[in-house]
């Protein structure tokens, strides 16, 4: 019988081996896998982390020109519902929106710009240009479901205060609402709870100077940051379009800031 092997030491070659290999995985590892041809990523939209006191502008400005895409696509969407002296309108909304955009992008790159010749140098998850507007109104318009047929065009008596339900749909319809889920029948259940279709409802009771139309709407910061007249709060397509802008930058129904206690009464968020 042969005895056990007792442990086996390295060669001198072996040796050689794995010291190289160590000092090549030290290398590695400290330079951040440089050897490895790594690059710098992608400038992407940045989250909500906060950046240095110099770059704290970045989010808002972001935020501001999301805001303008979000308008675009529900004035698309409305555009699409509209006929006669509407389609008019709204294709004048359009392009107010689409400069307002190209203004918010290129006040965006004067100020990279100012960072840049100051020596300043652009954390890598800072956009280095504004982003196109088609790129940010993509994004945007993929949150909102695409319409589908439209009812009748909206027809009220005159003196009419309250809206029947086909009513209620026709005017959702011309705002832009899309009838899939998630939308315009949740919104419909609100619309009931908030005003009973009472196209004049106003609580006075609400802050800011009470709350307007079919939608509640608090106030006139819906309307005037939607692009919205106030004078018009009382028009069904306009409240509720200036709605369904709300129900698209926020996301969701329920909440601070949107339909609170109604999406709570029927469980909707």
């Amino acid at each position: 019988m042969n005895p056990l092997p007792g442990p086996q030491l390295p060669r001198r070659e072996d040796n050689r081996t794995l010291y190289f290999g160590a000092v090549l995985l030290a290398l590695l590892v400290v330079g951040g896998g440089g050897y490895l041809g790594k690059t710098e990523p992608a400038a992407v939209v940045p989250s909500e982390h906060p950046y240095e006191p110099g770059w704290a502008w970045v989010n808002p400005a972001l935020a501001g020109m999301s805001a303008v895409a979000i308008q675009l696509c529900t004035t698309d969407v409305a555009l699409a519902a509209a006929a006669g002296p509407q389609q008019l309108l709204l294709q004048g909304r359009l392009d107010e929106l689409t400069d307002e955009y190209a203004r918010q992008a290129e006040d965006y790159d004067a100020r990279l710009a100012e960072h840049v010749a100051n020596g300043e140098r652009r954390p890598w998850d800072i956009p280095a240009a504004a982003p196109p507007v088609s790129v940010t109104k993509g994004r945007a318009c993929a949150k909102l479901a695409p319409p589908e047929a439209r009812p009748k065009p909206l027809e009220v008596a005159p003196g009419q205060r309250v809206l029947s339900l086909d009513q209620l749909d026709a005017a959702a319809a011309a705002a832009g609402w899309p009838m899939t889920e998630g939308w315009w029948p949740q919104m419909r259940l609100i619309v009931i709870c908030e005003s009973g279709g009472n196209m004049f409802a106003h609580n006075t009771s609400d802050p800011n100077g009470g709350s307007y139309g079919l939608a509640q709407l608090n106030g006139t910061q819906h309307f005037d940051r939607s692009g919205e007249d106030f004078a018009q709060r009382f028009d069904p397509v306009v409240n509720l379009r200036t709605a369904l802008w709300l129900r698209t930058v926020r996301g969701h129904f329920g909440g601070g800031g949107g339909w609170k206690n109604c999406s709570e009464k029927y469980g909707i968020n």
